[in-house]
């Protein structure tokens, strides 16, 4: 039963880092002059040196087309939940991002 889970003794069932972490929202079409991958990826230091701890990534998938709001559409109108939108950069470029950021002790 669901309920059960919850209906228990109180226990603390976050992990202690959570209490007093860092979080920063990252637009990447916004965040840099570049608005790309590699753009975000210059700027790590920078955000690990104002003692951001977790780096929360708007959506960087692909974005449709179909009923496009403006020219550039929204981030949550994704058309493909397995690519990474051109605009920001390629696959790679992604995954570099990803691992410079995990290399300086950034959680994503």
């Amino acid at each position: 039963m669901v309920l059960g889970a919850c209906c228990g003794p109180r226990q603390n069932v976050h992990a202690d880092w959570m209490y007093d972490t860092v979080v920063y929202e990252v637009n990447v079409r916004q965040f840099s002059p570049e608005g790309t991958f590699k753009g975000v990826e210059a700027q790590l230091p920078r955000l690990k040196d104002l003692g951001v701890d977790i780096l929360w990534l708007m959506p960087v998938n692909k974005i449709g087309v179909e009923g496009r709001k403006g020219t550039l559409g929204s981030y949550y109108a994704i058309s493909d939940y397995k690519d990474v939108n051109e605009e920001f950069g390629t696959m790679q470029d992604f995954e570099d991002l990803i691992a410079a950021a995990h290399e300086q002790g950034f959680r994503i």
